[in-house]
């Protein structure tokens, strides 16, 4: 009986350590596999060095001043964005609005999201790695280059229609991502220029507006297929809710003619 004891306890031990050795072999399979198929980052954009796999671009309005408190909404709505909506390896691009088109025709701010530890394999990462290029190099400068921004701005001109044409071109169009694109807006969108202002008189219908032979050339056919999030800042002339209707209606019509969808409509909070 206690030879049989001791076979049972040796079989016992054999079935164990086969069991361990299967657990070994299949995690560092696993292991194996992460590393072979983890996505290389170029080291300047870091994005993917097959491409980004998406773009956000953002566009802040500078030609009109930010009351204080929606430059704090701003501040935490871009936050939002980059911590919690912009997916790893999508490429962010930043552009301002401002009075000369010519000094703002590229982006301020252009790198991939690298990801945050919460998102990556544990099996083939480094938290300190991954913290140190999500927050170094991308966030921290993303937040320099924001806050270099004045928002203070009275300009005398608002070409909202030519940095909207510019963002494509220059923004959606150069990238050439072939993934999800999305444009993020923060301004009064008050388009004023020597050809067509919204300054001088109550927010046109989009259709007489249509009429108008400016009107074709202040398409942004470079906005085919993004979808747009605007974000208003508050402004006397467009208080009254019947102006906002007017002006939200607008601008549907106007992206819907460019091939572009707003997505989202928000009054940013505060005074």
């Amino acid at each position: 009986m206690v030879i049989h004891s001791k076979k049972k306890s040796s079989n016992y031990s054999v079935i164990v350590g086969i069991l361990i050795i299967l657990v070994v072999i299949a995690l560092s399979a696993a292991t194996l596999y992460s590393l072979m198929t983890k996505e290389s980052l170029n080291s300047e954009t870091l994005c993917p060095t097959t491409g980004p796999k998406g773009h956000y671009v953002i566009l802040i309005d500078n030609t009109s001043p930010f009351p204080y408190t929606q430059k704090a909404s701003l501040s935490q709505g871009l936050k939002n964005i980059v911590r919690n909506e912009l997916p790893e390896g999508y490429l962010l691009s930043v552009f301002l609005l401002g009075e000369d088109v010519t000094k703002n025709d590229k982006p301020l701010f252009e790198r991939c999201s690298p990801g945050q530890w919460g998102n990556k394999s544990q099996l083939t990462s480094n938290k300190k790695f991954v913290e140190r290029d999500f927050y170094e190099k991308f966030s921290k400068p993303l937040d320099e280059v924001v806050k270099k921004i004045s928002l203070e701005e009275h300009s005398k001109k608002s070409p909202v229609f030519e940095m909207l044409q510019l963002v494509g071109i220059n923004g959606f169009e150069h990238s050439d991502v072939i993934g999800e694109k999305k444009l993020i807006i923060y301004s009064d969108m008050l388009a004023n220029t020597q050809e067509f202002s919204m300054y001088k008189e109550h927010i046109p219908s989009y259709e007489n507006f249509s009429k108008v032979p400016y009107a074709q050339r202040a398409l942004a056919p470079g906005l085919k297929d993004v979808s747009v999030s605007l974000n208003f800042i508050s402004d006397q002339q467009q208080s009254g809710k019947s102006q906002k209707t007017r002006l939200i209606s607008f601008w549907e019509k106007y992206f819907d003619a460019s091939g572009a969808s707003i997505e989202s409509v928000q009054f940013l909070e505060g005074l």
